[in-house]
């Protein structure tokens, strides 16, 4: 990008060398920290099937938080859709439990 006001060029992308005008290794810190583990994610859809077929209160509350910090630390998409299946999970277990026992604890 050329500055006006000084006549000369700035690099615009942060990953090329203002001195050489190499391209440099990008900083992979930031982006680590946003792809951490899949400990939520595996947990989640675990409390899912749970909460379908066992205590679905507790599992698909539990399913739901597992969405919840799936979405703030790896991926929003993939926990969106976890929260989304813990919701249905919970709705659908509940009436299964009643359905099957006439109570929503089986």
């Amino acid at each position: 990008m050329y500055n006006s006001q000084g006549g000369s060029l700035e690099a615009v992308n942060t990953h090329i060398c203002q001195d050489c005008g190499r391209l440099t290794l990008k900083h992979e810190e930031a982006e680590s920290n946003k792809k951490q583990g899949i400990l939520y994610p595996i947990l989640g859809w675990t409390f899912f099937v749970l909460s379908l077929i066992f205590i679905p209160i507790l599992f698909g509350a539990a399913a739901f938080l597992m969405g919840f910090f799936t979405f703030h630390d790896r991926s929003k998409t993939h926990g969106a859709v976890l929260m989304m299946f813990a919701s249905v999970g919970l709705i659908l277990g509940s009436l299964f439990s009643i359905m099957v026992s006439g109570t929503m604890f089986l």
